[in-house]
């Protein structure tokens, strides 16, 4: 379905400055932690919206299973260290690939870096780098916000943060010449562990118009997860994403099916 899309474009996704720019060791407030995070989300996805549910372990795994009606599952998406897995439920098909395929830099891709941008942290596509601190950036005062910047030394990609004065994230870019991603955090609700977490994330996803393929019509894409209900660290394990006699196919073909599904 379309979240299959968006995430796969996800995974194969200048700025301007403006201020003073500076390096600070200063380090987030608040800083959310956790081993395992169980969700129920709401999905909006242009004119649907799905339920769904969400759990991850911290840097092991992420796994998505959408319903849209209570306990039927239509598919679902799992992340590992170094593998995607896509399932579509309805058809009994599936598809895998490694995150390493990923053209450009998907050699500093992962898992952790996904949950990353659902937990409203800060991450940094760099080789070996698991966490990502204030001092990676350069840094730009603008008003009470401050504005973070990293951009590849290869020059594959650029990432920006926006925070505010306690270096919360309010919304992030992610920009290549395969297009940009960009994602919002909204209605922050203070959770068990005292963390304002933000209840809203909104995700869009612009084509660039040099991509092979390029459409309009197709250039933009929009998701809107809705957390209706965490609890953190509680028991969260997962074993083959696969369920038996499900027929292996190619990722172009499977989404291909999903998208006629919408």
């Amino acid at each position: 379905m379309v979240l299959g899309v968006f995430l796969l474009t996800l995974l194969s996704c200048g700025t301007s400055k403006r201020g003073s720019t500076e390096r600070t060791e200063v380090e987030p407030l608040n800083k959310f932690t956790y081993e395992t995070f169980n969700a129920k989300i709401g999905l909006s996805v242009g004119n649907m919206n799905l339920n769904a549910t969400l759990r991850m372990k911290k840097d092991s795994f992420l796994f998505i299973s959408v319903q849209p009606f209570a306990g039927i599952e239509v598919a679902r998406i799992f992340v590992s260290e170094k593998e995607v897995s896509l399932v579509d439920r309805m058809n009994k098909r599936y598809a895998q690939f490694d995150i390493k395929e990923i053209p450009d830099y998907g050699e500093l891709l992962g898992v952790d870096k996904l949950q990353a941008m659902f937990t409203n942290q800060l991450f940094q596509l760099k080789e070996g780098k698991k966490e990502a601190k204030i001092s990676d950036f350069s840094a730009t005062q603008i008003e009470s916000m401050r504005l973070l910047q990293y951009s590849d030394p290869k020059g594959r990609f650029s990432q920006e943060f926006t925070t505010d004065e306690q270096y919360r994230i309010k919304n992030a870019t992610l920009t290549s010449v395969h297009g940009t991603l960009r994602w919002e955090y909204k209605q922050p609700n203070t959770l068990e562990n005292g963390y304002p977490f933000p209840m809203e994330v909104n995700l869009t996803m612009s084509k660039s118009s040099m991509e092979s393929g390029f459409s309009p019509r197709h250039a933009s894409q929009e998701i809107t997860v809705y957390y209706k209900k965490i609890e953190l660290n509680k028991e969260c394990s997962f074993s083959n994403p696969i369920p038996n006699g499900y027929e292996k196919v190619s990722v172009d073909e499977l989404l291909s099916v999903l998208n006629n599904k919408r």
